[in-house]
């Protein structure tokens, strides 16, 4: 989901790096903010390619990815930001105008790049499909993104679901569901043109998605909810589980403690929740609780903390255990 009370600067700084303005360009890429450093000073990371913001060992990774995934089978290798672990994804995150992946191993956040889509149109949501294509859709597009530099490529034109798109997701089988911030839930259509939003149902209970959904491997979805019309709701966000046949929530897992949770991912057996209150503030959140603890604050390449506006993974990524 998104804010638009900072897409004005924001974009301006992002399309002069996008231009060719080479030193910004080049601070933008090995910008980081490392981990527990909580006013988050941007620092050079060493060895990471000013241009497309990955180490040799990663940009090798990717030009042999396709080679090392035979068709339907799983990653031989580790994603970008997964260190050695195997079976890992990457966790995508942003803000209204700019990509950032998550450095599990070492608990950072790395600048991708600036989406630049038309005429600074606000992205709210992100989801990557199952051969790792990261979708991004604003309130009348949905888009394809760079992973190595963040701009955007049109896929179509989409309308939205119920009053507004601020929560995208893919299912594992490659079912793409969306939904807004007053209850509904939808399936969007790609084979169709144009794309095909198709209503499936409401939360119900009166919750609605805060900001974001997920979908991991053994069909689970979860989402962040709130009750737009309970007071406070929306400064404790509630972990639902989803039925994606439906739309409704089948389970209130219980409050995460956390405000405006506006992206959502899943990694590790947790899911990662993102704030879009002005803290810079990531957690994780237990999927069998819904307790979420503080995981890092992150500062944009301005310095200033990050209102994420939407995260995502491969729904490939292995589920929670049960218990």
């Amino acid at each position: 989901m998104h804010g638009a009370g900072h897409r004005g600067s924001e974009a301006a700084r992002h399309r002069a790096a996008a231009r060719g303005a080479t030193p910004i360009r080049r601070a933008l890429a090995v910008a980081m903010v490392t981990a527990g450093c909580g006013a988050g000073v941007p620092r050079v990371v060493p060895g990471l390619d000013p241009v497309t913001n990955v180490d040799a060992a990663t940009s090798d990774l990717r030009a042999g990815r396709d080679a090392a995934v035979p068709p339907g089978g799983d990653l031989a290798l580790p994603s970008p930001g997964c260190g050695e672990a195997q079976g890992c994804f990457t966790v995508w995150a942003h803000s209204d105008h700019f990509l950032y992946r998550v450095d599990l191993a070492g608990k950072e956040l790395i600048p991708v790049g600036p989406f630049d889509a038309p005429g600074d149109e606000i992205i709210t949501d992100l989801a990557v499909a199952p051969d790792d294509t990261v979708y991004t859709i604003s309130a009348t597009t949905l888009y394809t993104a760079s992973p190595v530099d963040g701009h955007v490529t049109a896929v179509g034109k989409v309308s939205t679901c119920g009053s507004d798109n601020v929560a995208l997701t893919f299912a594992a089988d490659g079912t793409l569901y969306a939904a807004d911030h007053k209850g509904a839930f939808c399936r969007i259509d790609l084979g169709r043109q144009p794309i095909g939003v198709t209503p499936l149902g409401t939360l119900g209970g009166g919750y609605a998605i805060a900001g974001d959904l997920v979908a991991v491997s053994d069909g689970t979805l979860f989402g962040t909810a709130y009750q737009p019309r309970v007071a406070g709701s929306a400064a404790n966000n509630v972990l639902v589980r989803i039925d994606p046949a439906t739309g409704h929530a089948s389970q209130v897992v219980g409050p995460t403690g956390f405000p405006r949770l506006y992206g959502v991912a899943f990694e590790e057996g947790r899911v990662f929740g993102f704030t879009h209150d002005g803290s810079g503030d990531v957690l994780t959140i237990d999927p069998r609780t819904g307790l979420g603890t503080r995981y890092n604050s992150f500062r944009g390449p301005d310095g200033k903390p990050i209102s994420f506006a939407g995260a995502g993974v491969n729904a490939r990524v292995m589920a929670p255990n049960p218990g």
